[in-house]
């Protein structure tokens, strides 16, 4: 199978631009410019020809290829995914000094490995919300790639049985960054990020902004055969599922019509406008469909949920299920949970599988512990807001939720094909 080293540039790239979930955004819209898509407004009417169309919804982003009506009725290939990941994300009031240092507040966004942010070198990425000449409100990213702020760690001398008994961490207590002295001339974070951004600090009038951890993606392993990046999840999903759908379109290889979307506020419950369980998908196959009953192609249809699966720790073999050990780079991972965590059945298994063993795709089947709670995906709340079958899978990963996760780099070429000849079937 080819690796990605031919392609890595290309992937890092998107890994170490995409710092929060609208950078992601406006890094697939400019993929999909360049690929010949059409942006289109959700607020204005549509009407459409053969090719690329996508819309955009605070974070989230869909895109498909439309030839006809007559092809759509065949049935859809949806591939969906997430753009956002767990980090930490700044309050709406931001102040606070103590000591002589300036700090300011941050809340938790999902479910984050807290230690995971202390002492590492953070920028500050997201949108700014200002307010135009005209009283129009606009967004404008901003993306600070700059060592600003740091969490500090106790040093173990003032907590001696940290080791033995574990870092606690109070969100609202120990996670409150530092980013300047106080004796500076430099006090106010805002009019600091609004200079960095080039933006008139009085037009803003709120943000979306949360640290990231500067350290790029990379190569690791005595044969480089892993990559360790920040945002693995679930940004290894987008660009495989970009890829794949973007080239199925181009070389005009489907039967049925392909969607991609990539969903905002999966790490949260997808329970917002831009989420999975919003209207965005629903409403987007309603409107290509015209109003025309579409349930005969629903019927037809299938959805990947492309989200990434726990490899086997090594250090934590207590935590699995070592009847479906996962390993790096493998084979994507199949996932399965009775309790519907994951939307895979065994028909979705067996479509899934056929394709791998159809093209000479590496798989595993993955199943959790049964005597604990399992995580979830997009999968089930996509599945029951369609109704229509639905398999989850992904790429097995290490340190998940952490700032710098570990994945295999032959598994994000596996998936790539895997999606590749889903959209083909």
């Amino acid at each position: 199978m080819n690796t990605l080293r031919d392609n890595d540039n290309e992937l890092f790239k998107f890994l170490n631009a995409s710092t929060s979930p609208y950078h992601a955004v406006q890094n697939v819209r400019d993929y999909l410019l360049e690929a010949d898509f059409t942006q289109l407004d959700e607020q204005t009417p549509w009407e459409l020809s053969t090719g690329g169309y996508f819309i955009e919804r605070d974070g989230s982003i869909a895109a498909w290829y439309f030839r006809s009506l007559k092809e759509a009725s065949n049935g859809l290939a949806i591939v969906a995914a997430h753009t956002d990941s767990p980090n930490l994300r700044l309050k709406p009031v931001l102040k606070g000094d103590q000591v002589g240092l300036s700090q300011f507040g941050v809340e938790v966004y999902g479910g984050a490995l807290l230690n995971s942010w202390l002492d590492r070198d953070l920028g500050i990425s997201g949108r700014l919300i200002t307010l135009s000449e005209d009283g129009l409100i606009e967004e404008n990213l901003v993306q600070i790639n700059e060592p600003l702020a740091k969490i500090p760690q106790l040093a173990i001398h003032l907590n001696r049985s940290v080791n033995e008994n574990g870092l606690i961490l109070n969100p609202q207590q120990h996670l409150r960054p530092i980013w300047n002295d106080t004796s500076s001339d430099t006090t106010n974070l805002i009019d600091f990020i609004s200079s960095a951004a080039g933006i008139d600090r009085q037009r803003i009038r709120s943000w979306d902004l949360m640290l990231h951890d500067l350290q790029k993606a990379s190569f690791v392993g005595a044969d480089k055969q892993w990559i360790a990046s920040a945002r693995i999840d679930n940004l290894i999903s987008c660009y495989a599922s970009l890829s794949s759908f973007t080239k199925s379109a181009s070389a005009q290889q489907f039967k049925r019509m392909p969607i991609l979307c990539l969903f905002n506020h999966e790490e949260v419950g997808s329970t917002s406008a831009a989420g999975a369980a919003g209207n965005l998908l629903p409403l987007l196959i309603h409107r290509i469909f015209k109003g025309i009953d579409q349930s005969e192609a629903l019927a037809k249809s299938t959805l990947v949920s492309a989200d990434g699966a726990h490899a086997t720790h090594p250090n934590y073999l207590e935590k699995h299920d070592l009847d479906h050990e996962i390993r790096m780079n493998a084979g994507i991972a199949i996932k399965r949970n009775s309790n519907e965590r994951y939307a895979t059945n065994a028909i979705g298994q067996a479509t899934a599988q056929n394709i791998c063993e159809s093209n000479n795709i590496p798989y595993q089947l993955f199943s959790n512990r049964s005597d604990l709670a399992c995580g979830s995906t997009i999968g089930p709340i996509s599945s029951a807001n369609l109704g229509i079958s639905t398999i989850d899978l992904g790429v097995p990963q290490l340190s998940m939720h952490s700032t710098r996760e570990l994945c295999g780099e032959s598994d994000v070429s596996a998936l790539e094909k895997f999606l590749l000849n889903f959209f083909k079937s």
